[in-house]
């Protein structure tokens, strides 16, 4: 218990970076821990053993067995961003004192190099996780993205959401002797793709600018004619902007549309949980050509198409935070109870346009025990001209089901 952990945020790599607070940290050490890269970032008169390593348990098992009493462990950028800090921290603190101190991000280093200020911007990393990135530059005017794969897979995938004229700050290799900061138009940079060559994305990070182009309206009710349409009933506009709103989604919620037909539904989880993980599970093989399609149209990472039938095709998904169903094939019974075993607290939408469908829910509402339960008919027309005359054309009514699992 006398040994005294530090968690320290390095900056970008360069020493003439280092905190004064973690400076100090580290020359007072008797063991530093981090990647090998790191060691770099050291200053001169750190006389500490360095042991490479990165993986949580590893570096418990060292502290554990090590005389050192004064121990450091290392994180590029800053300790709070996008660092694996919290779940070490957590694993540490069960046994010894642990301080954090701050370093110098990515993020911070990069807009005062360039002038800009970032409190204002959308903070997206792809390293390692899938964030649905153009829903953030499409709805803000600054984003900055930390980096996670090729730097011409984004220029590409930004050119083809038609944001060309998006500003990039490229910042590669930041505070080290060869440090680039590029600036420049998303689509001048693809036409000359020679600056896209040979760049170290693994320590790439950009801003990405919109500015005037950024849309801040809700997704809810996206136009029918939006999206790409074959044989396969679809949720129409009207319905699916009420359902979104039973559904209650937040930004980083885990959601299910199961009967994902043609995407309709799944396409607007996917916008509103943009920072989150949708799951479209359908079984109809033409269904599924159309959820791609419209996947890949409107371009959200954050959307995964799952081919299969409910309730077998979710066993190896992470249990949700919602879901909606609006086909079953006649397995809402098992849906429902495979989905309470992985969350008791889950929310649930369901749409039926039949009395019996709707009878056969309100008896599983009370076989499972389910909350708050709302019930709204949704009845909309839609006009057409007709020898001059405007004339409504009916909708087929639809029951939205919304309920709780008992827990919550």
């Amino acid at each position: 218990m006398s040994k005294h952990i530090s968690i320290v945020g390095i900056g970008m790599g360069n020493p003439d970076l280092l905190t004064r607070e973690v400076r100090c940290a580290l020359i007072e050490a008797e063991l530093v821990i981090g990647a090998k890269r790191m060691k770099d970032a050291l200053p001169k008169n750190c006389q500490a053993q360095y042991m490479d390593l990165t993986d949580g348990r590893e570096i418990l098992s060292v502290i554990d067995k090590t005389e050192a009493e004064k121990i450091v462990i290392c994180m590029s950028g800053d300790s709070g961003f996008y660092s694996g800090t919290k779940g070490l921290a957590a694993m540490l603190e069960k046994k010894y004192k642990v301080t954090v101190m701050a370093g110098i991000s990515s993020i911070s280093y990069l807009a005062a190099k360039c002038g800009i200020a970032w409190q204002d911007a959308c903070i997206v990393s792809l390293h390692g996780r899938k964030e649905n990135w153009i829903h953030a530059v499409k709805t803000h005017e600054k984003t900055f993205l930390v980096m996670g794969g090729s730097l011409r897979g984004v220029v590409e995938r930004l050119c083809l959401a038609g944001l060309h004229e998006c500003k990039l700050i490229i910042g590669i290799r930041l505070s080290y002797q060869d440090e680039r900061i590029i600036k420049v138009r998303a689509g001048e940079l693809l036409e000359k793709g020679d600056k896209l060559e040979g760049v170290d994305t693994t320590l790439s990070v950009l801003f990405i600018l919109n500015e005037g182009g950024a849309c801040k309206t809700a997704d809810f009710g996206i136009p029918d004619g939006e999206f790409i349409r074959g044989q396969v009933p679809m949720t129409k506009s009207e319905v699916r902007a009420v359902t979104m709103s039973k559904l209650h989604l937040k930004e980083n919620a885990v959601a299910y549309d199961i009967g994902a037909g043609t995407g309709t539904v799944s396409v607007e989880m996917a916008a509103q949980a943009w920072r989150g993980m949708i799951y479209g599970v359908e079984c109809n093989p033409k269904a599924l050509e159309l959820l791609r399609a419209n996947k890949e149209k409107f371009m959200y990472d954050n959307l995964e198409i799952v081919s299969g039938k409910a309730p077998e095709a979710l066993k190896e998904l992470p249990a949700p935070d919602a879901i909606f169903i609006g086909g079953s094939k006649g397995e809402r019974e098992n849906i429902l109870r495979a989905v309470l075993q992985k969350n008791p607290h889950v929310h649930i939408v369901m749409n039926v346009i039949s009395l019996e469908s709707l009878s056969g829910i309100l008896v599983l509402y009370k076989k499972y025990g389910l909350q708050n339960l709302e019930i709204t008919q949704v009845t909309a027309a839609r006009g057409r001209q007709i020898a001059g005359q405007h004339l409504m054309d009916g909708q087929n009514p639809v029951f939205i089901i919304s309920m709780d699992g008992k827990g919550r």
